[in-house]
This record gives C-alpha cells, sequence and structure tokens, in this order.
C-alpha cells in the first residue's frame, strides 16, 4: 500500500478534532483555553511511545484498536445527533430514534464509500476537505475578530479548574488514536509528523475557542454548544450570516470523522481476517451505530473517557513493546 503523506495525516487527524470542538458542549473561557492548550502538550508526551521503538501491532493490540475506533466513531455519531438540534437538522421531526438512524444512515452511505476506497484515497480526500473547511473557519474567525467585543473575554466563565480542563480535552482527543494505524504507514519523520499534527490542533484549538468566548462570551451561561452559537452570531455579509456556511463544513467534517474511524477500524479487521477485508469497513459502520446507541445520554468528557484516550495513545502500546522484549529475551536465552 502507498504511504500517507505527514499532510494528509494531520488533515485525517485534524478533521475529527475540529468537529470534536465544533460540538463542544458547556461553557468556555480562557481558562478553558489555558487547559486545553496544556492538555496538547501532554498529548505530545503521550505519543513519544508511538514516535520512538513502536513497531507492528500484535493481533491483541489490533483488536483493541479495531473496538477503540468503533467506539470513537459512536461518540463522533452522538455528538453529531446532539448537536445537529442545535444548527436545526430536522431529524427530530422523524421520531426520535427512528430519526437518529436516519441521519445516521444516510451519513454511512458516505461513510461506507469513503472507508470502501481504503485509507490512501481518504486521506487524499480529507486532505481537500480539510483545506475547504480551514478557509471557512478563517472566514469565520476574520469576522469574529472584527466585530469582537473584548470585554467577553473577562466575562466568560467555565467554572472549571485547569485540571478538569485538561481532562475534558483529552476526552475529546479520540484522533489520537488513530496514530497508531496511521503513523507506521506515514512518510518522513514521525517525530516531525506527530509535532506538525499536533501544532496545527494548538492553533486550531486557540483559534475556535477565542472565537466562541469573544462572540458569546456574554451569553455564556446560556449557551451551550458556543461553537455553534458564535458561527450562527457572526454575520461577515450584510445580507446573510454565516451559519448556512458553518452547517456545510459541520455535515462534511461529521462524515470525514466517522468515514476515517471506520477506514481504520476496517483496515486492522482486514488485516487480521483477510477474506473479511471487503466487508470490514460496512461492518464497523454498523458496529458504530450500535455503539452510539449504547452510548446516548452518556457524557463523553469523563476521566473514564480521557483514560480510553490515553490508553490507545500511551499505555497500550508500552505494553506491546515490553511484551516484545520480554519475548524476545526468552526466545533468546532458550536458543542459547
Amino acid at each position: 500500500m502507498n504511504k500517507l503523506t505527514g499532510k494528509q495525516l494531520g488533515a485525517m487527524l485534524l478533521i475529527s478534532d475540529a468537529f470534536a470542538l465544533f460540538c463542544f458542549r458547556g461553557a468556555m473561557s480562557l481558562g478553558t483555553l489555558a487547559g486545553l492548550c496544556a492538555g496538547i502538550i501532554l498529548q505530545f508526551l503521550l505519543t513519544l511511545p508511538l514516535i520512538y521503538g513502536c513497531g507492528r501491532m500484535g493481533n491483541a493490540v489490533k483488536i483493541f484498536f479495531s473496538l477503540f475506533y468503533i467506539l470513537w466513531g459512536g461518540m463522533l455519531f452522538n455528538m453529531q445527533w446532539e448537536t445537529s438540534r442545535e444548527i436545526h437538522i430536522p431529524y427530530e421531526d422523524s421520531g426520535g430514534t427512528a430519526g437518529k438512524l436516519l441521519i445516521s444512515g444516510l451519513i454511512a452511505l458516505v461513510c461506507m464509500y469513503i472507508s470502501s476506497s481504503g485509507i490512501k484515497a481518504a486521506g487524499r480526500a480529507s486532505l481537500i476537505a480539510a483545506a475547504a473547511g480551514g478557509l471557512c473557519l478563517l472566514l469565520a474567525a476574520v469576522s469574529a475578530v472584527r466585530d469582537a467585543d473584548w470585554e467577553n473575554l473577562k466575562r466568560a466563565g467555565s467554572g472549571r479548574t485547569i485540571s478538569a480542563e485538561i481532562i475534558r480535552g483529552l476526552s475529546m482527543s479520540g484522533a489520537l488514536g488513530g496514530m497508531a494505524v496511521l503513523l507506521p504507514i506515514t512518510k518522513g519523520s514521525r517525530l516531525r509528523n506527530v509535532t506538525g499534527y499536533l501544532s496545527a490542533k494548538l492553533i486550531l484549538t486557540a483559534a475556535v475557542v477565542l472565537v466562541s468566548v469573544l462572540v458569546t462570551g456574554g451569553i455564556m451561561e446560556i449557551t451551550e454548544y458556543p461553537a455553534v452559537r458564535a458561527a450562527q452570531l457572526s454575520q461577515p455579509f450584510p445580507v446573510q450570516r454565516i451559519d448556512p456556511l458553518f452547517m456545510i463544513v459541520f455535515t462534511v467534517y461529521a462524515v470525514f470523522s466517522v468515514g476515517i474511524q471506520a477506514a481504520m477500524s476496517g483496515y486492522i479487521i482486514g488485516g487480521i481476517f483477510p477474506s473479511a477485508e471487503k466487508y470490514a469497513g460496512a461492518v464497523s459502520l454498523v458496529l458504530m451505530t450500535g455503539a452510539a446507541l449504547l452510548l446516548s445520554g452518556v457524557s463523553g468528557y469523563s476521566s473514564i473517557t480521557a483514560a480510553a484516550v490515553a490508553a490507545a495513545v500511551f499505555a497500550v502500546p508500552v505494553i506491546s513493546c515490553a511484551w516484545k522484549a520480554v519475548r524476545e529475551r526468552c526466545l533468546n536465552g532458550y536458543r542459547q
């Protein structure tokens, strides 16, 4: 298989990060910005085992990551369901769970195409989607800063400590788990690729939080989804608000976020069971929808979710490498 480029890797991961920020639920403040940025620095430290010394994964580790991507994909579906109420995607009129399944089914059809095309094709498409979405977000940021009330930086408060914001940021960073699959098949230096991705994530996070606080700081206490509300209130042109454009970006990023998780899960399943490779992506999407229904109503901003992300990025690679080292030493001792 042809390898990804560093830019394609960053785009695939950043799309999920951006979508999670769009779906950010609860108040934001400068403390939120400090906590999320500190969390990104922590995430870099957690990725060190993936950068240095961790090679091929055993089947047990592959199964763990496949399940991780399915659960993260289910959480992304949940984010889409909940946030869609704020931007008025009308699945509610279809009748609760049936409506959720209808919208999820439509998204799944596009995701199925993305996942069936393979990781390389998904990487190329993600680069285009990330660039187009980035231009739209830049337009929203310029509009917000132009008409900003800088007093909102003082008015806004999240009511959380820095450590709580770090945990919340880590629980939103399921895209990090994708590094276990994507880094080994990406060209160039692993350190440079990871540093580039996390630097871009830091800039993206700071921009979204600052814009959200500047626009909605005065009404933060009654704002459930600050990023969405900021897009709705921004008006770069005299005759039209920016929220229709935001809805397009939101939908595209929702599709790509879930599709990429399905592609990675399908890639792993196909590696373990070659005969099932053709259907692995579709099976992953079905399992993601089931996971989303099971997780419906469960808060994703928890220490359990943060611990799962940390395990995927740090603990599992470390344990896997340690086990390989012990096994090789034992085998060498037996041979001698």
